[in-house]
């Protein structure tokens, strides 16, 4: 008898999907809906997928519905598709980010969903709710044993190597001319960066952590390749409502033009927390011995650094940071201070284009009196960053990013002023 009434039931439904064209659309809808909700999803489905909405609120109830059908046939790798259409046609609807969250995170895609329950932060829900999206935010972080990246760009540059554009220098009341080699040039590179870390845990909230990190800056010849390789080792500890501590000891090698250039070593130290349901800060702190092996000297430097980040809507994250620096070196031109503030934020606009902006303005000052210019140097470096993304741009995990910046440093020294305007067209995944 059951199975009668059910044969009837999708009689019906099909009956009204496909051959009731002058029917009401919201009836059509409805009866959908209802198929759904009363465990009929699988059924319904392929109504769905061939329904042709005629205005944009059918388009987004379709979707809704359609990937809620296919949520609750067992398939989450279906849902995300109609889901993260419906998030970028309605961003700033924190109920469809969550629903999204919640088919990436079936489907394994656990950083896309993290991005997502982030974003709901700024929706101004209810204390409960923020507190249950923190606590699936901290699960996504905790079960990972590996985490990963990986990233291909093409690095187009007005002056990758950073040298002046003074065409000559004035040492004693005598004029130098550049030779060009020694001034500004563009170039076109490459980057290649990976990253991978193991995670073994250690007790529920703690893990430790061991890493590599590879980035290489390949040009044309027209500006020194550049190639860092960092390796750490520490802990991560993750506690209750949303706070994590993590310290690491860290080793780096750089090379230029297939020459090493520094090696270091040192430890770092961070710590986040949240501020209420919409702001986190992050404090961290470094100390590292940096040898530069051709000129033979080392700098010990200190820093510290202070980042917030406020959820201002669904489609809005501002930013805020400062940081200080101290360096100590026998080698008196390397010593010194610096400081820096920035300030930027991420808005993502209907149909799934995110735009990422950022500016700094740093000031560095160095203890030694140059032997060629007789003045102390102090830079003075200006940057801006705006960045693209689409979150409904995605292959396999691969999410293309375009990114243009602009850097000035003014300096008392003039071999250290220079301008830079950069691009990169690139992809990246996280995993």
């Amino acid at each position: 008898m059951a199975s009668i009434s059910r044969l009837l039931f999708i009689l019906a439904l099909s009956s009204v999907l496909f051959c009731a064209p002058r029917a009401s659309v919201a009836l059509t809808l409805d009866a959908a809906e209802k198929a759904v909700s009363t465990g009929h999803a699988a059924e319904v489905i392929p109504a769905l997928v061939a329904y042709a909405p005629k205005t944009q609120t059918e388009s987004l109830r379709r979707l809704w519905i359609l990937g809620v059908a296919y949520a609750r046939a067992g398939r989450p790798q279906a849902a995300v598709d109609p889901l993260a259409k419906l998030v970028a046609k309605v961003p700033a609807n924190a109920a469809f980010r969550l629903a999204l969250a919640r088919v990436l995170i079936a489907a394994g895609q656990d950083e896309r969903a993290r991005y997502h329950l982030e974003q709901v932060k700024g929706a101004g829900l209810p204390a409960a709710v923020q507190s249950r999206v923190q606590s699936q935010i901290d699960r996504l972080e905790k079960p990972k044993n590996w985490q990963g990246y990986m990233r291909f760009a093409l690095i187009p540059e007005s002056n990758a190597a950073r040298r002046t554009q003074a065409e000559t220098v004035n040492l004693g009341g005598l004029v130098f001319g550049l030779t060009p080699n020694a001034r500004a040039q563009a170039a076109n590179g490459v980057e290649l960066s990976f990253g991978l870390a193991a995670l073994p845990m250690i007790t529920e909230r703690t893990r430790a952590r061991f890493g590599v990190d590879v980035q290489a800056r390949l040009y044309d010849g027209r500006a020194p390749d550049d190639v860092v390789l960092r390796a750490n080792a520490g802990l991560l500890r993750y506690d209750t409502a949303g706070r994590r501590f993590s310290s690491e000891f860290f080793a780096t090698q750089r090379w230029l033009d297939n020459a090493i250039y520094t090696r270091s070593q040192g430890i770092g130290l961070s710590y986040s927390l949240p501020l209420g349901n919409r702001t986190r800060v992050t404090f961290g702190a470094q100390h590292e011995r940096i040898s530069y092996r051709q000129s033979a000297y080392d700098v010990r430097r200190t820093a510290a650094n202070a980042q917030l980040s406020y959820a201002a809507s669904t489609q809005l994250v501002l930013r805020a940071g400062a940081r200080l620096e101290s360096r100590s070196s026998d080698y008196t031109l390397a010593a010194g201070v610096a400081k820096g503030v920035s300030i930027g934020g991420d808005y993502t606009f209907v149909g799934g284009l995110r735009m990422g902006v950022d500016l700094s303005y740093d000031h560095n000052a160095y203890d030694g009196i140059h032997p060629l210019f007789g003045t102390q140097r102090t830079d003075r470096k200006s940057t801006a960053t705006v960045q693209f993304t689409n979150q409904s741009w995605n292959y396999r995990g691969f999410a293309p990013v375009l990114k243009i910046g602009v850097e000035r440093q003014n300096s008392s020294i003039v071999l250290n002023s220079y301008r830079n305007v950069a691009a990169s067209l690139g992809i990246t995944r996280s995993f």
